[in-house]
This record gives structure tokens, C-alpha cells and sequence, in this order.
């Protein structure tokens, strides 16, 4: 995992303190961010009269319940993202136009436990131990699209801005396993006893055909909209 982020890291660095040779380094602008992506801070440096370069880094966690084929999940979708961006300014003042590489460890986590029944597929699982949890994974590294407003580089050194874009991180990628004892009842009512479900194959089987009905149902949620807001001061 930690190799994978690192070519995002040297991006966002390559970004935001770019090679001058002998020229001092650029002023600098430094913020806090909050909004969809999470809570976090970020650095801006003009590297152009109508371009600055820009790096962040950002996350959250919250909780909500979801019920997904008769199994009732309790989820976490856990935010972290960092990258590296260019803005653009067009028209020197105005909205700006931005562009960059986000390493994204976002992910949501299931769990759900059976203490009455869990419906997997055509099967009917209950148990005080019997559990079925999963996650969902994306894209390590997202491409990012948006519009901002206000220049941290101009007007006072105090600033106020606000971005909307859309990271692109592609198809979500879920896992499901069974884990514990409980007792299993197929359609026809037969039922079996301390069944371990993390090796039973039928139970393996419906946790599989779970797993691609979860795919379906998740895999036109292929972006993430980003909206926030930014506070920050400029040295």
C-alpha cells in the first residue's frame, strides 16, 4: 500500500515546490479545507501569473446503516485522500480551472451480524456468532476535474474559496466473506446446525453470488463529487 501512494506523494511534492534553480521560492499559501472529501489542510504556490500548483491532504470517517439483499450492514465509509493539483485562471481574476492526481484510500467497511436472520442469496443464516462483513475499495490513484473560486495568490492575504469537481476513481471493488457458527435454512426448510460459515460451500457460494449482485448494484458509481470550502492566509 505504502509503495503505491509514494508516486502520488512525489506528484503533489513536484507540484507544489517546483524546481526555481537559483530563484527564491514562491509565495505561499496556506489553508484548511473542509467539505465531501473530508477535513484537512492544503498548500498553494504561483508558479505563473495565471497558474498556481497546489497540494492536499484530507479525511473523515462517519457511520450509517445499509441494507443490501435482506442483510442489514452496519457501514463506515472511511475518507483519506492526498494529491497534487494545477489551477488555471483564464481571465488573470475569476474562477480558475483545475486538474490533478489524487492517491485515494477511501473505503467503505460492511459488517453485519446475525443474531436473528441474515438473508444470503436463497439462504437464511442466524447465530449470536455468525457475522458477514466486506469492504469496498477503489482506484489507488483518481484523476480530478473541477472549478474553483478566489485566488490565494491575490487581493488580501486572508482568503476565502470554494472548489466543486469530481474525482474520478473508478468502479468500486467489493469483497464479502461469511465468518462464525450459526444456523443455515435453505428454501426448502431444511435447516443444519453450527454450521461454520466461513468454510461451509454453500455458504461460500452465496456469499459469492452476493458478492456480484453488490458489484452490480455499486458499479455505476464510478466518480466522487468533491465540494468544499477553504480558509487560509498567505505569507
Amino acid at each position: 500500500m505504502i509503495n503505491k501512494r509514494i508516486p502520488v506523494v512525489a506528484v503533489a511534492a513536484l507540484f507544489v515546490l517546483p524546481s526555481f534553480g537559483a530563484r527564491a521560492l514562491p509565495d505561499l499559501a496556506v489553508g484548511v479545507t473542509a467539505g465531501t472529501a473530508g477535513i484537512g489542510g492544503q498548500l498553494t504556490a504561483k508558479l505563473l501569473p495565471f497558474v498556481n500548483v497546489r497540494g492536499s491532504i484530507q479525511s473523515f470517517s462517519y457511520n450509517r446503516s445499509i441494507n443490501e439483499d435482506g442483510v442489514d450492514y452496519d457501514g463506515k465509509l472511511k475518507l483519506f485522500t492526498y494529491g497534487g493539483f494545477i489551477d488555471v485562471y483564464p481571465f488573470i481574476k475569476g474562477p480558475r480551472l483545475s486538474a490533478g492526481l489524487i492517491g485515494n484510500a477511501n473505503k467503505v467497511r460492511l459488517k453485519a451480524t446475525c443474531p436473528d436472520t441474515c438473508e444470503v442469496g436463497d439462504l437464511t443464516v442466524s447465530g449470536d456468532g455468525a457475522q458477514i462483513n466486506g469492504r469496498l475499495g477503489f482506484r489507488n490513484v483518481a484523476p480530478y476535474l473541477g472549478l474553483g473560486f478566489t485566488n490565494p495568490m491575490q487581493g488580501l492575504p486572508f482568503y476565502v474559496g470554494f472548489d466543486a469537481g469530481v474525482m474520478f476513481h473508478g468502479k468500486p471493488k467489493p469483497r464479502l466473506a461469511a465468518s462464525g457458527t450459526g444456523t443455515v435454512s435453505d428454501s426448502e426448510g431444511n435447516t443444519r446446525e453450527n454450521v461454520d460459515l466461513a468454510s461451509d460451500p454453500e455458504i461460500q457460494a452465496a456469499i459469492a453470488d452476493e458478492q456480484v449482485n453488490l458489484a452490480a448494484d455499486v458499479d455505476q458509481y464510478t466518480f466522487y463529487p468533491i465540494v468544499q470550502l477553504s480558509l487560509g492566509w498567505r505569507f
